[in-house]
């Protein structure tokens, strides 16, 4: 009786060692796979940081020369009516130099808000309202009769752009600060990022 019990005892400590021995394979397995997804999500953090801020300088630099060109018109107004064409309107002047700034910094905004996240495509969103208001009183100041002789209402469109422009800067760097890491939640969590 004795060799029947040595028996199950040796084929019950072969089956015990055989489940520990697939369990830790298979814990292996997902351990290794979870720290190739977690690698993999850093690296790719890491390349998207690096693309989001080429595309914000970028964005940022088209902004500061378009806001360059709307001061200038702004400061060279009266010199500029009296250069301007004579065969068009001032108001059809003004009109092709804003949608040419307009052009200019269109690609590069694109860029940026195609890289995300929502956050820096909302501020874009706000900067694009405050400066379309610029547009706006520019386009209205080149009728005649011009509606604002005094220029009184150009600080408060000049200081809503500018304040917009700081609002998107300080949001691109908030972005661009925050360290790229692993996905939390595992592979499942890899797969709803995917399609967000």
């Amino acid at each position: 009786m004795t060799s029947m019990d040595q028996g199950w005892a040796a084929i019950i400590a072969a089956t015990a060692a055989g489940v520990f021995g697939i369990t830790g394979a298979f814990t292996g397995l997902i351990v290794g796979r979870s720290q190739t997804i977690d690698h993999a999500a850093v690296e790719h953090g890491q390349w998207l940081r690096g693309q989001r801020q080429a595309a914000y300088l970028e964005a940022i630099d088209a902004i500061d020369a378009a806001l360059t060109e709307l001061e200038n018109l702004r400061t060279e107004w009266d010199e500029r009516v009296a250069r301007a064409p004579v065969d068009e309107s001032f108001a059809l002047y003004v009109a092709k130099l804003l949608i040419d700034e307009r052009k200019i910094a269109a690609r590069p905004l694109e860029r940026a808000v195609l890289l995300g996240p929502r956050s820096v495509d909302d501020a874009l969103q706000n900067l694009e309202t405050a400066y379309m208001e610029v547009d706006r009183y520019l386009l209205r100041q080149a009728e005649e009769p011009v509606r604002d002789p005094a220029w009184a209402g150009w600080e408060a469109v000049w200081t809503g752009v500018l304040e917009r422009r700081e609002a998107l800067f300080s949001t691109a760097q908030d972005v661009l600060w925050e360290p790229p890491g692993p996905i939390r939640g595992g592979f499942g969590a890899l797969r709803r990022r995917r399609w967000r």
